[in-house]
């Protein structure tokens, strides 16, 4: 009996700490109706005790209805209200969760909407969809995040992050497994980044949700509107105003000024400030390679630039924080657009301990800039480091900030970054060779040269440009990508040789001109998405994939081409099985770019498993006609076509007529 005693009296202790350790928390729990009479609200350590309904303190009720009455220590709370009206339950999650209680009495309201997990439902549909809502009707442009289940927290991108359409609907491809989602609406689009008062907040009542084995979840997430109670409550109703002794909670939080910042200036390649564009910055991790998949998502962390260019971006917490600047924020970059990432350091990051001030970003037109110098250095430089006249050059992470020429021999062992308005020119016979670097331990090099302004590799029949690996057993995947990312200028590739890359070239939202080059002893040859390209006269041989593409987004040319000996040897898929992931798995090409590829006058034979296939979900019904597949006998092609005629879901590959003989001039021209 006296250890049954003792148990009652330390669970008591939990749930109702001594008034000599607590701080009073005072407030009101509301509906749409009124004062929501009987709620309770609960004190949590953590997600991980929300989700297990675990809490270390529960409130008492308060002398009005609806109102309660909190007893907390001093430390960091997740707090959620419950309660009852009619037949209705209803929930709040506060948008200021984890909430730091101090010394100091606080006045904390809550708003409750109906608790709607009962309605969940497993549809035939993959991933998870569904509605976001705002007192029963739908919420157009909000955008809902999803995070892992297990996390403890659900700031940023998250996992994967979407705008809702006008009738409030959202889709997300999510894979089996457990998700929190959390959507979000700004009312007025100001680019600032802290959410203000009667911006939506919807954390959905029935986290986490769960997605089966191909299966899906239809969810309804309902939202309030951010500390702004009189604006949620109905016509005619009002509750009682807070006590004046009691500190409001949000009224303490603007009066601290943020610690935490980003705050710079946006010019074009001239100097001129930008005025009008969205800055954003996203959370990362020190060291982290560049996520490229995060550029068609909005950040919560915004600032817009003003007339000179400049911005103020707050941010809530210290850390690693990628910086882009842009026209159109919330897509894939379009042609044309004003766009920019942080360029003074190879992973477009910065470092913020506090105010970081005095930032610097350049911004041009993707796709569509045209060529020109920048403070153009002589000689044999890169970004102003010179080239020992009969030595090795060698790099380690680089960034190239003028027009750079390159001769002889360049080795690196990290990532070098051509920086917007600089070109890097590659002489005839030079040999660029990757040192295998694994920082992230994924088994690929992270060597690679990223252009984000312009490269020009124009070597020569009898001196080709050749880029490869430097280690003495040379595989596959030493390095990573000679990769074109929101370049402006045309890029050109001519008699070059690519070996022993993950992909030996990539193009996303750039222009090139790729021709009589060989890439040979890859993962993948080639790979590209929104692009306008020429690929003609080259030898793709001897890859995992030849040519891999997964947009009809050009327009891109693929002419003269030998493709023969690879695994397979034209390979369209969806985008979400991509490595470098621009755009939902179920993939609809975005009408003002929609074309289709024009695939003709190439010998693709040999291919060990397929000579052109298409990737799971691909729906699109693609034209390869004029092509010599190594034999004019129908049912001999279809053999190494893996299309409609193998899985009825998938496009069809429209190849007649084919030709009768391998094209005169396909391949290197010697």
């Amino acid at each position: 009996m006296q250890f049954v005693a003792w148990s009652i009296f330390f669970s008591a202790l939990v749930l109702f700490p001594p008034p000599s350790l607590a701080t009073l928390v005072e407030g009101v729990v509301v509906v749409e109706q009124g004062p929501l009479v009987g709620a309770v609200v609960s004190a949590y350590g953590s997600l991980k005790d929300v989700r297990q309904g675990t809490p270390l303190y529960r409130s008492s009720a308060g002398e009005r209805p609806g109102s309660y009455l909190l007893d907390l220590p001093p430390g960091g709370y997740h707090l959620v209200a419950r309660g009852k009206r009619g037949a209705t339950e209803y929930f709040s999650f506060h948008g200021a969760n984890p909430v730091k209680i101090g010394s100091e009495k606080l006045w904390l309201p809550f708003i409750a909407v109906p608790d709607l997990s009962s309605a969940m439902k497993a549809t035939a549909d993959f991933g998870l969809s569904g509605v976001v809502t705002y007192q029963g009707k739908p919420v157009a442009d909000a955008l809902v995040s999803v995070y892992p289940a297990g996390g403890e927290q659900f700031r940023g991108v998250g996992l994967a992050t979407q705008g809702t359409g006008p009738d409030g609907t959202f889709s997300i491809r999510a894979l089996e497994g457990g998700y929190t989602v959390v959507a979000r609406k700004r009312m007025v689009a100001n680019g600032g980044m802290q959410m203000r008062k009667g911006d939506l907040f919807c954390y959905y009542p029935g986290n986490p949700v769960s997605v089966a084995d191909g299966a899906g979840t239809t969810i309804e997430i309902p939202c309030y509107p951010k500390d702004d109670v009189e604006g949620f409550l109905a016509e005619g109703i009002t509750v009682p105003r807070t006590r004046h002794h009691l500190a409001r909670f949000r009224e303490r939080i603007e009066e601290a000024p943020a610690r935490y910042g980003v705050s710079g200036r946006v010019t074009d390649r001239s100097g001129e400030g930008m005025p009008g564009l969205t800055v954003m910055a996203y959370k990362g991790e020190p060291g982290q390679l560049f996520r490229m998949n995060i550029l068609r998502l909005k950040s919560e962390f915004m600032g817009t630039t003003d007339a000179t260019g400049a911005f103020t971006i707050g941010l809530k917490e210290p850390g690693t924080y990628y910086l882009m600047a842009r026209e159109f924020a919330g897509a894939s970059p379009h042609r044309g657009e004003l766009f920019g990432l942080y360029e003074e350091n190879v992973d477009h990051a910065v470092t913020v301990t506090g105010q970081l001030k005095d930032v610097g970003m350049t911004v041009g037109r993707v796709m569509a800039d045209p060529a020109g110098p920048r403070e153009a250095s002589k000689g044999r430089t890169t970004g102003g480091k010179p080239i020992p006249p009969k030595g090795v050059l060698r790099l380690e992470d680089s960034v190239i900030d003028r027009d750079t020429v390159w001769n002889g021999r360049v080795e690196i062992a990290g990532r070098v970054v051509v920086a917007r308005g600089a070109t890097l020119t590659i002489r005839p016979g030079t040999a660029v060779r990757f040192r295998k670097v694994d920082r992230d331990k994924d088994g690929v090099g992270d060597g690679e040269l990223r252009v984000l302004g312009r490269l020009v590799a124009e070597g020569t029949p009898r001196q080709r440009i050749r880029f490869s690996s430097a280690e003495n057993k040379p595989r596959p995947g030493d390095w990573s990508y000679i990769l074109l990312f929101t370049s402006g200028a045309e890029n050109v590739m001519r008699y070059c040789v690519v070996e022993h890359a993950f992909t030996g070239f990539q193009a996303h939202f750039s222009r090139a001109v790729v021709s009589d080059s060989v890439f040979a002893g890859n993962h993948e040859g080639l790979r590209f998405g929104r692009a306008e390209l020429r690929i003609e006269h080259n030898d793709i041989e001897r890859n995992r994939y030849g040519i891999r593409y997964h947009r009809l987004e050009g327009p891109v040319t693929m002419e003269y081409n030998r493709i023969r000996g690879n695994g397979v040897g034209i390979f369209f898929v969806p985008s979400g099985q991509n490595r470098v992931d621009f755009m939902p798995d179920e993939y609809e090409a975005d009408p003002a770019y929609a074309m289709m590829p024009v695939i003709r006058f190439n010998a693709i034979s040999g291919n060990r498993e397929y000579d052109y296939r298409f990737g799971d979900r691909q729906r699109y019904d693609t034209v390869v006609r004029d092509n010599w597949w190594g034999t004019t006998a129908l049912d001999r092609i279809y053999l190494k076509i893996y299309d409609r005629k193998a899985d009825a879901d998938l496009g069809a590959a429209l190849l007649t007529p084919v030709l009768t003989a391998p094209p005169r001039g396909a391949g290197v021209r010697r």
